[in-house]
């Protein structure tokens, strides 16, 4: 079950944990989708083991505020479960606006997550669309289609 707009306010307060039930660390903030106003995305600030990737860095950018989406995502006392790994919302892209997600970064954190904007998990990170039959020769995006 999707994190309600009542969840909304419990979320904010929790520490987000991952799909193995390893600390992510706190919530920081809760982004709402623009078209459906329901809640998608959480900031985390990032805690927890340095990798290889970040041994080395200094803490204050290991621990550096991530983006992380509650596709899937549950609350229960106290913890946000995320549907993704520790390392995921570690590698997740940061830029962006601190009160807004454009949709440019939103593009990008759907496709690092090998999302959809529905919620499906079944995009391909490299191309971020869904698989397709060989018989249909659209070009695949995660956008919208243009209004006319």
């Amino acid at each position: 079950m999707p994190i309600t707009e009542d969840q909304a306010f419990l979320v904010a307060r929790a520490t987000a944990v991952d799909r193995h039930g390893q600390v992510v660390g706190p919530v920081t903030g809760i982004y709402y989708d623009d078209h459906t106003g329901a809640p998608a995305w959480v900031s985390v600030r990032v805690t927890g083991q340095h990798t290889e990737s970040t041994r080395g860095q200094d803490h204050d950018q290991t621990a550096a505020q991530r983006f992380a989406p509650l596709a899937s995502a549950s609350y229960a006392r106290g913890r946000l479960h995320l549907d993704v790994t520790h390392q995921q919302v570690r590698d997740a892209p940061t830029d962006g606006d601190d009160d807004h997600l454009d949709s440019e970064h939103e593009v990008g954190l759907y496709r690092h997550y090998g999302l959809s904007p529905a919620g499906d998990t079944d995009v391909d990170p490299d191309t971020a669309s869904t698989a397709r039959s060989r018989a249909d020769d659209t070009n695949a995006t995660l956008l919208p289609p243009a209004e006319s």
